[in-house]
């Protein structure tokens, strides 16, 4: 995994774009770079970007414990403090981090981290971030959620983002901490840094699932204990009682059958003689009300004849009055009409009446409105008489302002031409003079150039690349074996005492062999020397290739400069050129513009004396001249509005002497008209009089009821009454047939009853007589106390029997399941012993023994290289660690008595192991390490630079932030944050 580019916009301090690119010069030769800066610039920014981009996570935030603590943002909206949000810049509305980085899989990517307000305003709401990740190469956006683009990207580079802040991006503190932490504290981080968090929880597991087989075990052992099982001769016993209850449950249940027999047919008998009882009673009921009706229906005919009779009489009386009803109708309705067409007639004479006063009112309003208008134009044209020749010659007059509004125009756009045109050639004869100045001054440079390239050419002929980077090759890979070698010999000093002992020809004790070829390996002790010699040596080869690719560098800049010089004499020599055609081109264009400025001012003076002809006078041209538009239109306005007015005018006095003539025709109509009216409503009235008294007359006659209604409501009563006789007469023969069934009904039910009494007593006595015969037979005790006590027993002695038997069942199945539970929980239990418990802590600190030994091997490898008096070994037993003296002939001392200086130098130590550890199976090439150089004296800076020199000749791009002076000043290639006030920042690359 590789870092390319570094790019944000309005990251805390750093407002706007910043981008830190690797690709380029000087960054792009530069093994290690500096960044530099003040406090609070914006250094850490740069790293906080880098892993925004990356995984949406910054180590600053993610150090934030209090995730209940919530801080303001804007508009009163609260984020919890660990938010990375919270790095977009105060007062802007966006921003954004981005790296370019080389994948595992050798493609080039871009992954972006962006966060916005809402309305894109600066005083928004913070939005969700968004997430996008480019194949750089294939020219495609990988798709997908956040979640999902960010696994893809912890696939590519295959570091999560513990990994990476620990093998990329070390940050000092961790380590320190981590070198005088207690030991649970220390297990617990090395879980979080090394990822070792497995061991913790497959030792919790272990405890859990111990418990569980235990609980599992000891359940289905007490349930066989609690169940229970009887006696053979107890359950011999309860069998014997089961058959004897169950030969006179038999018993009993037949005289059961026989009592229900006889109790059911007394029963059965006494139910009958009810139910007879209750019809017998229906049927004296039904016939005393057959009997009612009869009588009813009867009493009723007779009164139906009556009233018929009586209607008969009535209508004979009333012919007389029904004649004289008639005729009064026939007049009632010619009243009527004759009422409805005098209402008509006098409606649409009031009508014509109406209409011919609107008519007259409306013609006279129009006379008034017309001699109105006719006045108000009469005294407009008197107050502009005087301007009557501008309407009438408006054409001519336009034509000549036209032509001095143009010829004025073209004087005012000729002058400015003429003075922009002399502006010009004065800036073009010293741009002449700039060019021939510079063409001379690139005329030199060019020799000095030629002369340069010839002898960098000849000094890099002199030097043989290919066999130099041999050489490099050949002593880095025989230092990295010693290195390894060391290391390994480190860890394993027992074997390496047993192998002195070994001797050629005599057998191995632990692989059998004659032949020892480990012996002849370098010593221990000689190993420093070694390694020493060679990183010396490699550093001096580096050195001279560097030297070899500086060179090259600067040929390459020779020759593109000589190229660069080459292109600029010749752009010299055109601009020359150039200039010279421009020059003579204004002149012929000066010459041109004054011509027609002459011709323009006399064309004016000519339209203006034409004009001054035409308005009688000059002193229409002082508002011309400021505004000729607004003149122009205020003339056009005024002749339109002149013609206009008496168009009008002659209209309006045309159609003055129709309304006269209207007004008098509607006047003169009129009185016609009411008379009309008057004569109309008199007839009226009086045909509404004689209606009046006809309606009163015919009142009295069949109280005001019609003829024919009063004839039809007879007919309709006598056909009702025929109707209800034949009813009546229906009623009592049906009712007659009634009382005859019912009384032959009674008489057999009484006949039923009496058979039925005589049978009932016959079983009451045959049920008595197998009463006494059982109660002399058993003591008294009922038939059914006796059925319920020996069901009891039956059932009792047989639900006994049958729970043994299961119990016998679930006995024989569990035995299986507890001897399986068994087996499961003793392999559990020494599982618990070995490494169970339930907070992790047995198996993590067997584990993260093993894991510190591994890290301590790699952190004294680097420790080496920065102070050879230390070494750190594990205190024996525990994950404490303590540091060996060299120097002190091994005394083993406290990391607590170490110096802040000593005590950085080991936590280095720590930090580049662990990042060893970290990325052993995969190449790292960028390395940022974070401040904690300020501690360390000369002698000892220096060190640490020589160790990270050494880093770099491993391959890596190593990037220091520091606000150590001579560190900064011994690194050439740096990134400075500078600031720029109001707490803005911006970088440079030096």
């Amino acid at each position: 995994m590789k870092v390319l580019a570094i790019r944000g916009r309005n990251l805390a301090s750093l407002e706007g774009e910043f981008e830190v690119d690797f690709t380029v010069e000087p960054l792009l030769s530069a093994g290690i770079f500096a960044i530099s800066g003040p406090t609070g610039a914006g250094k850490s920014t740069i790293l906080d970007a880098m892993c925004l981009a990356l995984f949406a996570r910054t180590p600053r935030t993610d150090q934030a414990k209090e995730n209940n603590v919530k801080l303001r943002d804007v508009n009163e909206e609260v984020l919890p403090q660990s938010d990375p949000r919270f790095l977009l810049r105060r007062g802007t509305a966006s921003g954004y981090a981005e790296v370019d980085f080389l994948a595992l899989n050798g493609h080039r990517y871009r992954s972006r981290w962006s966060v916005g307000r809402a309305r894109d305003k600066e005083n928004g709401r913070l939005q969700s971030p968004r997430v996008a990740l480019y194949n750089i190469d294939q020219e495609k956006e990988e798709q997908g959620t956040r979640s999902e683009l960010q696994s893809r990207v912890v696939e590519l580079i295959g570091l999560t983002f513990e990994q990476f802040t620990r093998s990329v991006l070390l940050a000092q503190n961790d380590f320190s901490t981590f070198l005088k932490a207690e030991q649970g504290e220390k297990a617990s981080l090395l879980e979080k840094l090394t990822g070792t968090e497995l061991y913790s929880s497959v030792s919790r597991l272990i405890f859990e699932k111990n418990a569980v087989a235990k609980e599992a075990y000891d359940k289905i052992q007490a349930r066989i204990q609690g169940i229970e099982l009887l006696t053979e001769e107890a359950e011999q016993e309860l069998q014997t009682r089961l058959k004897e209850s169950e030969a006179a449950l038999s018993d009993l249940e037949k005289s059961k059958v026989e009592q229900q027999a006889l109790q059911e047919g007394v029963k059965a008998t006494g139910q009958q003689i009810a139910t007879r009882q209750v019809q017998q009673k229906e049927a004296a009921g039904k016939l005393l009300r057959a009997t009612e009706l009869l009588n009813t229906a009867r009493k009723e005919y007779e009164q139906g004849i009556q009233d018929e009779q009586r209607s008969d009489a009535d209508f004979k009386a009333l012919q007389q009055e029904l004649q004289q009803a008639r005729r009064l109708d026939v007049r009632l309705d010619e009243a009527i009409r004759s009422v409805k067409d005098t209402e008509i007639r006098l409606r649409d004479a009031l009508q014509r009446k109406k209409e011919g006063e609107d008519k007259l009112k409306a013609a006279r309003t129009r006379q008034e409105h017309g001699m109105a208008e006719i006045n108000r134009l009469t005294d407009w044209r008197k107050r502009y008489e005087r301007k009557e020749s501008i309407a009438e010659q408006l054409s001519a007059l336009l034509l000549h302002l036209d032509t001095a509004s143009g010829a004025r125009q073209t004087i005012e756009k000729s002058t400015k031409t003429i003075e922009s045109i002399k502006q010009t050639a004065s800036r073009l004869v010293v741009q002449l003079e700039t060019v021939q100045r510079t063409a001379g001054n690139k005329q030199v440079a060019l020799r000095k150039t030629e002369e340069a390239i010839g002898k960098q050419e000849q000094e890099l002929k002199s030097q043989d690349m290919e066999t130099l980077d041999k050489q490099i090759e050949s002593v880095r890979v025989e230092r990295e074996n010693l290195l390894i070698e060391q290391a390994r010999q480190t860890a394993s000093g027992d074997i390496m005492e047993l192998r002195k002992k070994l001797q050629e020809g005599s057998p191995c004790p632990v692989c059998g062999s004659l032949h020892h070829p480990a012996v002849t390996h370098a010593a221990v002790s000689e190993m420093p020397k070694l390694i020493a010699a060679l990183t010396l040596q490699l550093q001096q080869l580096t050195a001279r290739k560097a030297a070899y690719g500086a060179g090259e560098k600067q040929l390459n800049q020779l020759r593109q400069q000589l190229l660069q010089l080459h292109k600029e004499l010749t752009e010299a020599e055109q601009s020359r050129t150039d200039i010279l055609g421009r020059q003579k081109l204004a002149e012929t264009q000066i010459t041109r513009e004054e011509s027609i400025c002459a011709e323009s001012k006399e064309t004016l003076n000519k339209s203006l004396s034409a004009a001054n002809r035409l308005f009688g006078n000059d002193e229409w041209q002082k508002a011309w001249l400021q505004d000729p538009d607004s003149f122009r239109e205020t003339l056009t306005t005024f002749a339109r509005q002149w013609h206009e007015n008496t168009e009008k005018l002659q209209q309006l006095q045309r159609e003055q002497s129709a309304q006269k003539a209207e007004c008098e025709s509607y006047a003169s109509f009129l009185p016609s008209l009411i008379r009309e009216t008057e004569e109309a409503t008199l007839r009226h009235e009086k045909n509404r009089t004689e209606l009046s008294a006809l309606q009163a007359e015919r009142s009295k006659l069949l109280s005001g009821k019609p003829a024919d209604q009063v004839e039809q409501e007879y007919n309709l009563r006598k056909e009702e009454l025929k109707e209800r006789l034949k009813r009546l007469q229906t009623v009592q023969t049906e009712q007659s047939g009634i009382a005859d069934q019912l009384k032959g009904i009674s008489d057999q039910i009484a006949r039923d009853l009496e058979k039925a009494s005589e049978d009932l007593l016959l079983r009451q006595k045959a049920l008595s007589d197998w009463s006494e015969s059982w109660n002399e037979k058993h003591g008294g005790e009922s038939l059914d106390a006796l059925l319920a006590r020996v069901t009891q027993e039956k059932n009792e002695y047989a639900f006994r029997l049958r729970s043994n038997a299961e119990n016998k069942q679930k006995i024989a199945s569990q035995q299986k399941e507890l001897e399986a539970c068994r087996v499961q929980s003793e392999r559990w239990a020494k599982l618990n012993d070995l490494a169970g418990s339930a907070d992790g802590a047995k198996f993590r600190r067997i584990a993260q023994g093993y894991t510190l030994d591994v890290l301590l091997n790699y952190a004294n490898v680097q420790l080496r290289d920065l102070s050879r008096r230390y070494r750190l070994e594990r205190v024996p037993e525990t994950l404490a660690l303590q540091v060996i003296d060299r120097d002190m002939c091994d005394e083993i001392r406290t990391v607590h008595s170490l110096s802040g200086g000593e005590s950085f130098l080991v936590s280095l130590a720590l930090a580049l192991g662990l990042s060893s550890l970290s990325s052993n199976r995969m190449k790292v090439e960028s390395l940022f390490i974070d401040e904690g150089f300020g501690s360390l004296d000369a002698d000892t800076l220096r060190i640490a630079m020589d160790a990270l020199e050494s880093l770099r000749t491993q391959g890596r791009k190593i990037g220091v932030i520091s606000h150590v002076q001579e560190m900064t000043e011994r690194i050439p290639v740096q990134i400075r944050v500078n600031r720029a006030g109001n707490g803005r920042s911006y970088l440079e690359v030096i």
